[in-house]
């Protein structure tokens, strides 16, 4: 059976980029928010089934989906009435209109801003097309929707007055027959071939196989536009021309009779078609040529099985024989023995290759390569390719089922880590390392870390993985969140980790919860800004003030009572005791005096000397160093009155008599609030 896969084959370019899209999106969106595809993201259940796997709802339309949630826009595109409704309602839109699609929509929405009626060669109905006639709404125009030359008599307007626009996945064919009716009614300008190229390569390129062909395999889904016109254009070629969805109908195909093993198959697919699924339908179909083959001449088949498996890309067992500063040398029972690097044994610390040497342990190893020289044969193996090869496999189990693997951190790259298992590299981006920012990726490396696959991909023969720490971690802090919020209560105490400072305040981890504690509550200084008291990731004791469970909203204290420096002041400091300090600031009414760090008392102007003062600074200054005896305490309004005359008056010389004493206590009601704010 000779198979022949078209290089076209699969999703296109808008297809593949919105499906990225959502698998990115699954496990890396914030904690709470709901994941929608506005209407299925690509005609294939395969597909759209492992997104609704991993979180994904699937809404019909704009109004369905939940308020605030994350939505994926397909390639095909919406209306702009469907996006102004995702706007009212707080979506995150992840637009991942096909880029040829989004000329259309322009194109449709200058022109009917212009007055041009419009006319679309398509599937009515199809969600490109209802997308791009959205474009026209409101603008009072006429737009028509036609699949054949016939429609255009159907028309209840002037072409002279329209523009002619296709569908991405419109037959290139049926488009040029229409081209060629309306060529002179028209104004060429005015005729826009929007069929997308690789639609337009994918058609011809079926085309050119089906003639070839004894039998033809269209994969892809029958609701699918591009799919169906692939589908007839094969049986306008080959008579024999199936449509499959998986590897299992190729199979019953071959079963029935229906492709013959002698058949030139040749195969195309859908732009909705994951690759997967081709090489599954190719995969049966080997396996099926095997099965056909089996029994016709068991000698023949003795024979070969009787053949040194030594060849490349074999996986092959051998004995350690020897080994020199730069290779293991390996009897693989060929002629020549085969040679591993060193460099794969002194990685791993915990073989003993001298005793594998002396013992003649086995070994199973993957033939890199075999080259033939005048010496004789030159075999290349590698251990660590077979220990590769398990790995994937236990790394694509994994993914399948989301179970949890440790990976080595090796290496940075670009935006992200390297992690390896087994000897296979997972890529994990910056923002999959953890929830918050990651700074420094190198401080990563040598870490080993518990990650889940998020991405298992062999398109185009190179194997790309993917993984993020950051989902485990979420899901940790979910059910840690889950059981402080069952047993949250005012005054629990929580050990908790600085996640970041912020004007207001800071924002702490309790273990699985964000609190804020407000920067009035950090320090007993009235000047303190948070980066001055804590720093990110520093471990603090805080306790619970309040909290709201419907807003899943916590106040956290920190500073503690005997930290405030009017803590027991009045038995640290109580009336009629003589304190020293140091004068700070002087106003028109006193001297601020500070006894201890951001602890000031009051002296009045009338306490300091025993003349009458005019102002503070006829004898104080700033810096100055005084005793004073406290006059009165006052722990609620956090006010102390001291007296510097009542220890050892500062008298300066002016020849005004002596004033009058007066009382502290007759302080003004504006300088007593002054006093009190500073004090």
């Amino acid at each position: 059976m000779n198979v022949t896969v078209a290089k076209s084959s699969g999703f296109c370019f808008g297809v593949k980029n919105a499906v990225s899209a959502a698998q990115e999106a699954v496990g890396n969106v914030a904690d709470g928010k709901r994941l929608v595809m506005l209407g299925e993201i690509v005609h294939n259940r395969y597909v759209v089934d492992e997104l609704v796997k991993g979180g994904f709802e699937i809404c019909e339309t704009a109004s369905d989906c939940p308020e605030g949630s994350v939505v994926i826009v397909r390639a095909h595109g919406v209306t702009p009435s469907e996006i102004g409704i995702l706007q009212s309602k707080n979506c995150e839109i992840r637009d991942m209109t096909c880029p040829f699609v989004s000329k259309i929509h322009k194109i449709v929405r200058e022109n009917a801003l212009k007055g041009m009626n419009i006319i679309i060669a398509g599937t009515k109905g199809h969600p490109e097309v209802t997308g791009i006639l959205g474009e026209a709404e409101g603008t009072g125009v006429k737009c028509a929707v036609i699949k054949d030359p016939e429609d255009l008599e159907t028309l209840d307007f002037p072409l002279s007055g329209a523009i002619l626009i296709s569908q991405t996945t419109f037959s290139s064919a049926a488009f040029k027959k229409i081209c060629d009716i309306v060529k002179n009614k028209i104004e060429k300008y005015n005729v826009f071939d929007t069929i997308c190229i690789t639609t337009e390569s994918r058609q011809k390129e079926a085309a050119s196989l089906s003639e070839i062909s004894d039998s033809m395999i269209v994969i892809g889904s029958a609701h699918s536009s591009n799919t169906t016109k692939l589908l007839e254009i094969c049986k306008g070629r080959c008579a024999r021309t199936f449509l499959v969805n998986s590897g299992t109908e190729v199979r019953s195909l071959i079963s029935e009779g229906k492709i013959l093993p002698a058949d030139k198959v040749g195969i195309t697919a859908g732009a909705s078609t994951p690759e997967a699924i081709i090489l599954e339908v190719v995969q049966q179909m080997n396996e099926e040529e095997k099965i056909t083959n089996q029994g016709f001449d068991t000698e023949f088949a003795n024979a070969v099985d009787s053949i040194a498996q030594v060849r490349r890309g074999a996986v092959v067992k051998g004995t350690i024989t020897s080994a020199d500063d730069d290779y293991v040398y390996v009897d693989v029972h060929d002629k020549s023995e085969g040679r591993i690097s060193r460099k794969e044994f002194d990685s791993d610390p915990e073989f003993d290759l001298d005793k594998a040497i002396a013992e003649h342990v086995e070994v199973t190893v993957k033939v890199r390569s075999i080259k033939n020289s005048d010496q004789g044969k030159e075999i290349i193996l590698s251990k660590n390719d077979v220990e590769s090869e398990k790995g994937r496999a236990e790394i694509e189990e994994a993914y399948k089922n989301k179970t949890p693997i440790e990976v080595k951190i090796t290496r940075t790259v670009k935006d992200g880590v390297i992690g390896t298992y087994k000897g296979v590299d997972i890529y994990i981006h910056r923002t999959q390392i953890k929830t918050g920012d990651v700074k420094d990726l190198e401080s990563y490396v040598g870490q080993v870390l518990e990650i889940q696959v998020t991405k298992f991909d062999t398109e185009k023969g190179r194997l790309r993985i993917s993984g993020s720490h950051r989902i485990i971690v979420s899901e940790e802090r979910r059910k840690k969140s889950a059981e402080i919020w069952d047993n949250i209560e005012e005054g629990k105490h929580y050990t908790g980790v600085v996640r970041s400072l912020v004007d207001f305040g800071a924002f702490i981890d309790i273990g699985g919860v964000d609190g804020l504690v407000h920067v009035s509550e950090l320090s007993w200084s009235r000047n303190a800004k948070p980066a001055d008291v804590l720093k990110v990731g520093q471990e603090i004791d805080v306790y619970v003030k309040s909290f709201d469970k419907e807003t899943k909203k916590i106040s956290l204290g920190y500073k503690k009572l005997e930290d405030d420096p009017y803590y027991a002041i009045e038995e640290r400091m109580p009336v009629g005791c003589v304190v020293q300090g140091t004068v700070v600031r002087l106003t028109k009414f006193g001297a601020f005096v500070q006894l201890e760090p951001d602890l000031d008392a009051l002296c009045h102007v009338s306490q300091i000397s025993s003349r009458r003062l005019e102002k503070p600074e006829d004898a104080l200054t700033v810096g100055q160093v005084v005793q004073a005896k406290v006059i009165k305490i006052e722990p609620d309004a956090r006010r102390i009155s001291i007296s510097i005359k009542e220890v050892n008056p500062i008298d300066p010389e002016i020849d005004e008599p002596v004033a009058e004493d007066t009382a502290a206590e007759d302080v003004p009601a504006e300088e007593a609030a002054e006093s009190g704010d500073e004090a």
